[in-house]
């Protein structure tokens, strides 16, 4: 929650002190043992790029901190308490349901947000401050409580009007991006085959994939290209320049390759107005964000951390994993044309990664004789 835009200066810094606090008394708990998984070890490595590239270029790498150390201790409080997973997952369908609604309830009580405001430019929204960066929290939100309706059925008196209120609050404030594939992820939790479930999840993946690559690292040049400008604008009915991101996409490129290795480190709004473009700040797309951040180093750490996360999952064709899975890949096509804080698409991939943890209830078509230990 954007507490300190909103004059809550003090409850932000009291938060953010209770995580620095939380992240040392974890990390005391489970690295006394001198144990460590991979998939842990590669999110710290991710984490500490990102700091030494910064300290490197001298860019922010106090908030950079600060937002490693939150990121490290979500997943170090999962991996110590994984054989309480529910207990974990219960809470951040709790707390994510309450920033839901309270956020919602912020927009009633300033309807300047939504009501009067046509330009987009507009801040002070609760969740992310911005109209465009509440879809991956309510995503998180809806997905999280998905998954604890799939394990609890009383989970529904929540679930049902937490999704009335994410699908109002985007449809209000016309991120018509975040409604769309929210609605996407909703329709995907409905399939009522797991194995059309998978293929459709499979499938949105792929088209990440290629969209990433033959449209967004296109930039301008996108719009030379006939066939591109023909299913955009005639088929899909949307502006080649996808609202002049594609300006952001080409001016990223061009930073990166001034520096592919390494990037620049963690960069505040300034670097980003005078180093790529004054239309809007950052990329807005994910995969240059990390290039810009650490280049192609960090884009591989990335893509171990969600190869490491995801490849036990796609083993498993259960209506829970999917859930999660198609949250990941709606959240990762969100973010191609968006740049959400990192912590959020690494919560989802890191419910994905202790998805065998996450206790399920038992089925009444099985009986004792039929249940398999091991």
């Amino acid at each position: 929650m954007a507490l300190a835009e909103l004059e809550m200066p003090m409850l932000s810094y009291g938060l953010l002190a209770v995580e620095l606090c939380s992240f040392v008394f974890i990390s005391f708990l489970y690295f006394k043992e001198w144990g460590i998984t991979r998939y842990l070890l590669l999110v710290i490595l991710y984490q500490m790029l990102i700091l030494s590239f910064s300290i490197l270029n001298g860019a922010n790498a106090k908030d950079c901190f600060y937002l490693g150390c939150g990121c490290m201790l979500m997943v170090t409080m999962m991996e110590y308490y994984k054989e309480r997973m529910n207990m974990i997952l219960f809470a951040y369908a709790i707390a994510f349901s309450f920033c839901v609604y309270l956020n919602f309830f912020h927009l009633i009580t300033h309807p300047q947000l939504w009501l009067i405001e046509e330009s987009k430019e507009v801040t002070g929204y609760l969740l992310g401050n911005n109209y465009n960066q509440m879809g991956c929290r309510l995503l998180c939100a809806l997905a999280i409580n998905m998954v604890c309706f799939r394990l609890k059925r009383f989970w529904i008196i929540n679930t049902i009007p937490l999704i009335i209120v994410s699908v109002a609050t985007v449809a209000i404030v016309k991120s018509m991006t975040s409604l769309t594939l929210i609605i996407l992820f909703l329709v995907f939790c409905l399939i009522p085959s797991r194995k059309l479930q998978r293929m459709g999840i499979i499938s949105l993946f792929v088209f990440y994939v290629l969209f990433q690559v033959f449209v967004c690292f296109n930039g301008k040049g996108l719009e030379n290209n006939e066939l591109a400008v023909y299913f955009i604008e005639d088929v899909l009915k949307k502006d080649i320049t996808f609202t002049n991101r594609t300006e952001l996409w080409d001016a990223a490129a061009h930073a990166f390759a001034q520096s592919p290795i390494i990037g620049y480190g963690y960069v505040d709004s300034d670097w980003y107005y005078s180093h790529m473009s004054s239309a809007a700040m950052g990329p807005h797309n994910f995969i240059y964000s990390v290039l810009i951040n650490g280049g192609i180093v960090l884009l591989f750490v990335f893509i171990a951390i969600f190869i490491t996360a995801t490849k036990k999952a796609f083993t498993m064709t259960d209506r829970t994993t999917n859930v999660l899975l198609a949250a990941t890949a709606v959240l990762l096509f969100m973010m191609t044309m968006e740049v959400y804080p990192f912590s959020f698409i690494l919560l989802l991939l890191s419910f994905v990664y202790y998805r065998p943890y996450i206790k399920d209830k038992p089925r009444k078509d099985l009986n004792p004789s039929t249940i398999q230990v091991r």
